[in-house]
């Protein structure tokens, strides 16, 4: 009995000891694994800090920002941007239809990202929008996003001198610079960029294009800038040798003024070795005041374009034996362009009453031209259009501001009456009776010049 209960005693002893094994083992385990959670629990902290730190580096790096134009407006007369006589007792095919003559439009819907990469460098992505539904007439046509700015540029601050360079599909020197003066980019388009609309549908200029640019400032009053680019603007490839140069100097003597002397010059073709060239070149010159008060500048442009003029008695092309030489004279047009404008915004003064008041005078004139035969259209031609915009408006906040506005453009198309009966019979001084009967001839009833355009729009602007 006495050993069974010892036995017993051992058994229970043995278990005993054996459980405390286990459960310190388990104790242990315990702590293993929460000393081992914790340890994890610190790194996914440190991981959250790094991801939060990297996060925030990016985001003092990062600028994004939106910016939408968009209007409704109505419009009457002519509606080309290019304009000559005009038939009398005919339809000019260029008139706007007095119904049916008013729309909704997204004019821009800029995207603009840009990234510090270091204190030098910086990178700029810019998409917009374009205006024109393609492909035009298809069940899924549509408007489209596209590549505006892509570029990396280095700036350097030395003091008394700051160098900067870009390249890539860069915003030109001259247009950016004329819309960040007047600050009326959301209304419209300064005539140096919207040349062809007073110029009888001459461009002169891009506001973006692939090359590169450098500018210098010197003491903060004068700035240098230059640019080397394709020469065919934003929308276009080209893979050719010529290209176009633009140039732009600044000189702000006092705060808010602003001298301003520019060019540019590109060759758009090459004839052949001769050494013939097809070109467009303008240079110009304006001056500008701007404070957050008002904004009142000019711009005064001599542009030149370069073409074909008529055509020699040889042929339009002499073959020795299989070059081409091309025996066109040289036809060199001249333009002039003046675009003035005001911009007062009442908000500076009495911010209770954030009033906008807009006004714009354009001119644009082609020159006349005796490079061409008597019996052509432009021999001896003149064109003269006068535009005038006025606008009120109302800024509700730096997000958003809205305004009410009217254009009307005049069109003045002068040449001897006598030359341009030698157009012929099917000229713009003839009817066109075979229109209304086979069986008629064209009858002599003279021209005039197209109808004003009138324009009436609500414009608005929202930035984020």
């Amino acid at each position: 009995m006495k050993n069974k209960i010892l036995s017993l005693l051992i058994i229970a002893g043995v278990l005993y000891m054996s459980g405390s094994v286990v459960l310190a083992q388990e104790k242990k385990d315990v702590v293993l694994v929460k000393e081992q959670k914790a340890e994890e629990e610190v790194k996914k902290i440190e991981e959250d800090k790094k991801i939060l730190e990297a996060i925030k580096e990016i985001y003092k790096r990062l600028n994004i920002s939106v910016k939408i134009y968009m209007d409704w407006w109505m419009h009457w007369g002519h509606n080309s941007n290019s304009f000559d006589h005009v038939t009398k007792y005919e339809i000019n095919p260029s008139e706007t239809k007095t119904k049916n003559n008013n729309e909704f439009r997204v004019n821009r819907a800029l995207i603009d990202v840009n990234y510090k990469i270091s204190d030098i460098f910086n990178a700029r992505l810019t998409t917009d929008a374009d205006l024109t539904v393609t492909p035009t007439g298809a069940s899924n046509a549509a408007f489209h996003i596209f590549l505006k700015y892509a570029y990396i540029e280095a700036k350097k601050d030395f003091g008394p001198v700051a160098l900067s360079a870009a390249g890539g599909m860069i915003d030109t020197p001259i247009i950016g610079w004329i819309d960040k003066l007047s600050d009326l980019r959301w209304v419209s388009q300064h005539y140096n960029d919207n040349s062809k609309a007073v110029l009888n549908n001459l461009t002169i200029d891009n506001s973006g294009d692939l090359g590169v640019k450098a500018s210098i400032d010197l003491f903060k009053y004068v700035t240098l800038t230059g640019a080397f680019t394709n020469g065919t603007g934003y929308k276009a490839n080209e893979n050719n040798s010529y290209k176009a140069v633009s140039y732009l100097a600044t000189i702000s003597p006092y705060k808010g003024i602003y001298l301003n002397g520019y060019g540019r010059n590109n060759i758009d073709n090459k004839y052949d070795y001769t050494g013939k060239k097809a070109r467009t070149e303008f240079y110009g010159y304006g001056a500008a005041y701007t404070s957050d008060l008002i904004k009142i500048g000019f711009n005064h442009v001599f542009a030149y374009a370069t073409t074909v003029g008529l055509t020699s008695a040889f042929g339009s092309v002499f073959t020795i034996p299989s070059t081409d030489v091309y025996l066109y004279p040289v036809l060199r047009r001249g333009y002039q362009l003046v675009d003035s404008w005001l911009n007062f915004y009442l908000g500076a003064l009495v911010p209770d009453a954030p009033i906008i008041l807009v006004g714009r005078v354009a001119y644009g004139f082609q020159a006349r031209t005796h490079q061409r035969s008597l019996s052509n259209i432009d021999f001896d031609k003149e064109r003269k259009t006068v535009l005038y915009l006025l606008g009120i408006g109302w800024r509700f906040n730096k997000n958003f501001r809205i305004l009410v506005g009217g254009e009307l453009q005049r069109y003045i198309v002068t040449k001897n009456k006598t030359l341009r009966l030698l157009q012929g019979n099917s000229g713009t001084e003839f009817f066109n009776g075979g229109a209304l009967d086979p069986a008629l001839a064209n009858v002599y009833v003279g021209s005039k010049n197209p109808n004003d355009a009138k324009r009436i729009y609500v414009k608005a602007e929202v930035t984020f």
